[in-house]
């Protein structure tokens, strides 16, 4: 897995390749400064309905980094935007940049300026958003507005604006991180966004992580589609603050600058550090979610901040005590244990699967299949080349799975003849035409398939000919990705191919896709911590490999907390196991 080479979507590329666009003109090098009154129509999105509309604004503000306009019959007090433009201009524009790096400028439309639009209806819970396709030209992805925007929601925020400079600090994040690092996995994108706000002054970290408190068995490094993201949120900024509490400012924009994604980056950065990697930071960021107290050992076990209240599972005080359960992949089930005061010592047996799916589903046949792999804001792609000279006419087929965003990302098969400068997409009966945000390329997989499902593809119109390139293309947008797609059993009959890849890759070339049996190792952190007055007793082990079965209590101990945190890459297939414990 760590060899697929993702790559992010090139949206011009794209365009030409898949849309024939030829005409793509080039941004203007500069724009005329725009006049207070102005009016202007602009595309939006109604993020909870799935809805794209226009709305018909007036500017109402000149800043020296920024335009704001309003929806034409909202009341936005003047002043309140006057605020928010010289925030914007004194603090929010340096500050962030000088964290992070520098938006595209003077960008799409030749205009050093950001556009902001302050507009109802963008969907409910949706204070504001980026969207990096109006970056682009209108001939490469449809509805855009050819602006570096953003758009802030008065239905959330009201109309005098309270508070809103922190939701500009977090958006201007997202405009930046388009730029510096466009694929990067939604959760830490977010994650940097939310910990802009801590730094430039406008959020108390901890507060923001106290839903991720009251239910830390969420897993931290995905992004839920239909649920409140406010659990998630909150795991990314205390994970991005711990990090930077831990190692300074300098690490936190190495962690930012690094092209690998995810959590593969904190990997990387920590290494570089000297320290050992990602998976043992993990464990001790799970510590300091629990223990809270960052004047022991070298801070490592709190943050520089107030308390989080936070929740376990169950209290014991009667053994042995049984408990079966299921938690998310970095995700952390705690159990409270009130020992008995002639105890002196905890037997602990955790049974849990050595093994985990990458993705929740088996191959259609045998065990191997192609799977698409997870990214944002990327195309991944698999391709081979067929030689139909001989044949008249041609059929594919193949079984295929997949978890796709609804009407955001989707999934194509497409044909090229002229090495992949141009390609035809391809129809099969299970497709959607639907395409309410112009994301479409053509006829596409999109949403759930509900299980693997046989597809037929004709391939006649490419009949004869000896360099037939025939790919699975998953093109995704920049925000929530799901499970993916996987490929199994592709057939040509007419040229006597089969391929159901049990031997091998069967000459498919992959970029970013994983040719795999579906099973991952399955890590599983335990910890205990005695406590004691202030102090903490720590003890850790990795399961199944190096699991202790008796755990020594230490004199005085008045309270045990165990953590079960299982860890495996990319895979959001939780972790059933079963816990036993009983006092000695």
């Amino acid at each position: 897995m760590q060899n697929a080479q993702v790559t992010p979507a090139d949206r011009v590329d794209l365009a030409r390749r898949l849309l024939g666009v030829t005409d793509i003109p080039s941004p203007p090098v500069e724009a005329p400064l725009r006049q207070i009154g102005e009016r202007e129509a602009f595309w939006a999105s109604n993020l909870s309905e799935e809805q794209t509309f226009e709305v018909a604004a007036v500017l109402r503000t000149v800043g020296e980094h920024s335009y704001l306009w309003v929806e034409e019959d909202a009341s936005v007090p003047d002043d309140a935007l006057l605020a928010l433009a010289q925030t914007f201009d004194d603090v929010i524009y340096p500050e962030v940049r000088k964290l992070w790096g520098s938006e595209s400028t003077p960008g799409i439309d030749g205009d050093p300026r950001i556009y902001g639009l302050f507009t109802p209806n963008l969907g409910d819970g949706t204070i504001a958003y980026y969207a990096g396709r109006h970056s682009y030209p209108d001939e490469v992805i449809a509805y855009s507005n050819e602006h570096e925007m953003m758009f802030f929601n008065l239905d959330t925020i009201g109309i005098n604006l309270t508070g809103v400079e922190s939701t500009l600090a977090h958006e201007f994040q997202h405009m930046i991180r388009a730029t510096i690092d466009p694929n990067e996995d939604t959760w830490l994108d977010e994650g940097f966004s939310k910990f802009t706000e801590y730094y430039l002054g406008y959020g108390d970290v901890l507060g923001v992580g106290q839903d991720f408190a009251f239910a830390p068995g969420t897993q931290l490094n995905t992004w839920a589609y239909d649920s409140s993201n406010g659990v998630h949120y909150g795991a990314a900024m205390l994970f991005v603050t711990y990090f930077y509490e831990r190692y300074g400012l300098e690490a936190i924009q190495a962690l930012s600058a690094d092209p690998v994604n995810g959590l593969a980056s904190f990997d990387t950065i920590l290494r570089g550090l000297g320290e050992p990697g990602v998976d043992v930071f993990f464990a001790d960021w799970v510590l300091a979610n629990v223990i809270q107290n960052s004047a022991l050992e070298d801070g490592r076990y709190g943050y520089a901040g107030d308390v989080l209240n936070t929740r376990v599972l169950a209290s014991i005080n009667a053994y042995p005590y049984l408990a079966a359960g299921t938690v998310n992949q970095y995700g952390t089930d705690s159990y409270e244990f009130d020992v008995p005061d002639e105890a002196t010592a905890l037997t602990l047996t955790l049974t849990a699967p050595q093994t985990v799916s990458l993705v929740p589903a088996s191959a259609a046949s045998g065990q191997q299949v192609w799977y698409s792999n997870r990214a944002d804001a990327s195309e991944l792609n698999l391709t081979r080349v067929f030689d139909l000279s001989g044949v008249q006419a041609a059929t594919l087929t193949y079984q295929a799975w997949y978890q796709i965003e609804p009407d955001w990302d989707y999934a194509y098969v497409m044909v090229s003849v002229d090495d992949g400068a141009h390609w035809d997409i391809l129809n099969a009966s299970n497709m959607t035409t639907a395409n309410p945000h112009g994301n479409a390329y053509g006829t596409g997989y999109s949403g759930d398939s509900g299980g693997w499902i046989q597809n037929i593809v004709s391939l006649d119109a490419y009949a004869g000919q000896s360099n037939v390139q025939v790919r699975f293309s998953l093109i995704t947008d920049d925000a929530i990705s799901l499970a993916g797609m996987m490929i199994d059993d592709v057939a040509i009959p007419e040229i006597e191919y089969f391929g159901d890849f049990e031997s091998g890759e069967e000459g498919w070339q992959p970029q970013g896709w994983i040719w795999m049996d579906n099973v991952l190792p399955q890590h599983v952190w335990v910890q205990v911590i005695q406590f004691v007055g202030d102090d903490v007793t720590v003890t850790r082990w990795r399961s199944p490999t190096d699991a202790i079965e008796s755990l020594t209590l230490i004199d005085g101990v008045e309270k045990v907390i165990l953590t079960i945190t299982p860890f495996a890459p990319v895979t959001t297939v939780p972790m059933p196991y079963t816990l036993t414990v009983n006092a000695q």
